[in-house]
């Protein structure tokens, strides 16, 4: 007999629960429960697979039978099981939620080995195994005799009713089908369960066009102040919102004198009376305004000190007002402290840690450390830590390969919120500050957090964006012919085109999973070479010259690696290091191998010699891209900036080499290089409108070529231009909208 169909159509007991799946029942006590299909399936998973742990990938892939699902179905699933159990995820005696693991299945299960229908009668087989060697087969592989204690899992034929009660019963199940169906539909509509096993009300307070960003609450928790970006305007305001009726006060007021004006980053003062942002015109630049809520008066602050970030927040004592200020010498965001009644500034120590900044300041509630988000991007870490607001000292919390978008304090001030985004794990987070032990309150997709400690409720910002890489090229008539290049695929971006132009490689997220795929462009056809390992994220694919290698980094909080794929052969590889590498590449001519490698803590461009064996590094910065055309010259970004330097590599074995700035981008940090040439985009010289360049590297002339609708700012590779210079695929942002939900505990 196949024992995995044996299994699959099997009674079995879970605990005190007879499981039934021929009908989709549990039976506890004389009640019998209808459960779903798909309930059905994920406990016959966890139950033949009974105390392990089982991740949300594997579950997914046994029951939905694809990772391309959005992981609430699962959450969904784990929840209404709960319930029929008479359990919850605070109380775990069934179905435990292992954090970051997947779930695990902690009563006993006991199979009822048969494939026949459990209306046949049957008698159960014994077994003639002795007890010391019956112990050693998992249970799935026993046929179990039940003692008439146990609730009976079978039903024979003597047990019969007439054809009125059959007709009956299925009258019944048919009744309980469709007001479980509208259960489910109802609720899906209203709130999310979590795995906490606590379940949240949403009120939508905006459903419109705009784009909303930075959500704070006022300090009596009855209004909202977030920005506003209206789809009709050239700038954003501070929307004012009362929770209770809705309605929407506009603060600040526009610049008349100026044509573009954005108000950002709102926060509410101590005493609730007035409200701190920062203001940007062309004529006064950018200030530090305090709206007063009272009179509507407007004062000015101080200038805003020079950022990359947009974030405010005012100190519980109202003396000062916490922002972020970009280190141009050191590359990194640190912290800066507006004094309210001077407007004076003080500097809190930058990080240390090179190519990284501060993100997203909260005071403590008591007003002595303020809480960051410390982004590391050549580690692809997300730190969540504390800065002393006397020392400056920066303290970990924990570290996180996933992004991490806003942390906010809880009501007491010993634990933290933090919102993770883009990543399977996304939702809202709790960490706790002494034992620092993590945990999972509720899966959402969202851009920006506040929570109101005084009624324990969240404000959060609902995000739907859908990336895309589309394929645009200009006939000789001047044309241009524009159009996506997936229309099944969720989120696609870093397009790699094939030196003979007739593949692109490209990564696929969905449900924060990335995935590596090929694509023939004649054909249409995809081909998926990887699906990443749990907290991977995969990046810039790069063909060899001659086009039968692929390479792609796995980035990962633990370790950075390589994987390398023989598209002729098929097979792949782990590149040889020992330390954390990405971002590797070829150079045009196929000479030279070059990548990025820690050494001794301190990111390096490694070049290797393919012909000579030998490696050397070659520069020393820390950079989001580079490219080397022929082995001559090395053409690199560096983290947060908007400049491309090359540098000659002949000069790597002198102490100081020069480097020159071959040139500056504007308002988005795609490019791709070339035997001859750099193509990138960047706004136009004589509009805002987004171009697609080339700059002739012999003779350092720019050429305006066609414009194009790209992604407002990345950095890493999301432009690959054709040998010809005619067509270019790059990463679109297709749809984005937000609205502002308000998540209150039932």
């Amino acid at each position: 007999m196949n024992n995995e169909r044996a299994i699959t159509g099997s009674c079995f007991l879970v605990g005190s629960y007879s499981v039934v799946p021929s009908r989709n029942l549990i039976i506890h006590d004389g009640k019998e429960t209808l459960i779903t299909p798909k309930m059905l399936a994920v406990l016959t998973e966890l139950a033949k697979h009974q105390s392990e742990t089982l991740s949300k990938e594997q579950l997914l892939l046994a029951v939905w039978g694809t990772l391309h699902t959005s992981d609430m179905v699962l959450s969904r699933a784990i929840s209404d099981l709960r319930k029929v159990f008479s359990d919850s995820a605070r109380q775990q005696h069934t179905i435990e939620t292992v954090t970051k693991q997947g779930y695990r299945l902690k009563e006993k299960v006991v199979w009822q080995q048969t494939t026949v229908d459990v209306s046949d009668e049957v008698t159960p087989v014994e077994t003639e195994l002795s007890q010391s060697k019956s112990s050693q087969l998992p249970p799935s592989k026993l046929a179990i005799r039940h003692s008439s204690s146990e609730p009976s899992l079978v039903a024979t034929s003597s047990d019969s009713e007439p054809s009125k009660e059959v007709n009956k019963s299925l009258y019944m199940i048919v009744f309980m089908l469709l007001a479980a169906t509208v259960f489910i539909v109802i609720n899906s509509n209203t709130s999310a369960p979590d795995e906490l096993g606590l379940e949240y009300e949403n009120n939508y307070l905006t459903l419109n066009d705009d784009t909303e960003r930075n959500i704070r609450f006022s300090v009596d928790g009855k209004y909202l102040a977030y920005v506003s970006y209206s789809s009709k305007g050239s700038g954003s305001t501070i929307k004012l919102q009362s929770i209770s009726d809705k309605s929407v006060l506009t603060i600040g007021g526009t610049d008349k004198t100026a044509q573009i004006y954005s108000d950002i980053a709102p926060t509410f003062s101590p005493d609730g009376k007035k409200i701190a942002y920062k203001h940007f015109s062309k004529k006064s630049g950018c200030t530090i305004n305090v709206y007063s809520i009272n009179d509507a008066t407007i004062q000015t602050l101080a200038e805003c000190p020079m950022s990359k970030t947009d974030a405010l927040d005012w100190s519980p004592d109202g003396k000062y007002i916490v922002s972020t200020m970009f280190n141009y010498i050191e590359k990194v965001e640190s912290l800066v402290l507006v004094n309210v009644l001077t407007g004076k500034n003080k500097t809190l120590l930058a990080p240390t840690q090179p190519a990284s900044g501060y993100l997203w300041p909260r005071f403590s509630p008591d007003g002595r450390s303020i809480a960051v988000v410390h982004f590391q991007p050549n580690n692809n870490l997300w730190v969540i830590g504390l800065v002393d607001i006397k020392s400056g000292k920066f303290s970990e919390i924990i570290a996180l390969g996933e992004e991490v978008s806003q942390v906010v304090w809880n009501e007491v001030g010993d634990a933290l919120y933090y919102l993770v985004v883009r990543s399977k794990d996304k939702g809202i987070w709790q960490v706790n500050l002494s034992t620092k032990a993590e945990l999972f309150l509720v899966d959402i997709d969202s851009s920006s957090l506040d929570y109101d400690a005084k009624a324990d409720k969240f404000a959060y910002i609902e995000r739907e964006a859908q990336l895309n890489i589309w394929r645009s090229s200009q006939t000789d008539s001047g044309e241009i012919n524009s159009q996506p290049l997936f229309q099944n695929l969720s989120q696609t971006n870093y397009p790699s085109l094939s030196p003979d132009n007739k593949h692109l490689a490209f990564i696929a997220t969905e449900s924060g999973v990335d995935s590596l795929w090929v694509r023939t462009i004649e054909s249409n056809a995809n081909l998926l070479l990887l699906q990443a390992e749990q907290n991977d994220k995969l990046s810039e694919p790069t063909w060899s010259p001659d086009g039968k290698q692929l390479l792609v980094s796995a980035l990962n909080k633990a370790q950075s690696r390589m994987i390398e794929f023989d598209m002729e052969l098929g097979n792949s590889r782990l590149f040889a290091a020992n330390n954390n590498v990405k971002m590797g590449k070829w150079s045009r001519d196929g000479r030279f191998m070059y990548w990025y490698e820690q050494i001794d803590g301190i990111w390096q461009v490694m070049e290797h010699n393919l012909s000579t064996a030998q490696k050397k590094i070659v520069l020393s910065y820390p950079v989001s891209r580079f490219e080397s055309i022929d082995g001559k010259n090395l053409y690199y970004q560096k983290i947060g900036t908007v400049n491309v330097h090359s540098r000659d590599l002949k000069q790597s074995k002198i102490a100081q080499p020069k480097d020159e700035m071959s040139l500056s981008l504007r308002g988005t940090y795609s490019w791709d290089a070339h035997l001859n040439a750099i193509y990138y985009i960047s706004r136009s010289v004589t509009n805002t409108t987004n171009m697609l360049f080339r700059m002739d590297l012999p003779s350092g002339e720019i050429e305006e070529l066609y414009p194009l609708k790209v992604m407002p700012t990345d950095a890493g590779r999301n432009l690959s231009i054709g040998e010809d210079g005619r067509v270019a695929y790059y990463t679109k942002l297709d749809k984005y909208r937000t609205d502002i939900v308000l998540m209150t505990k039932k």
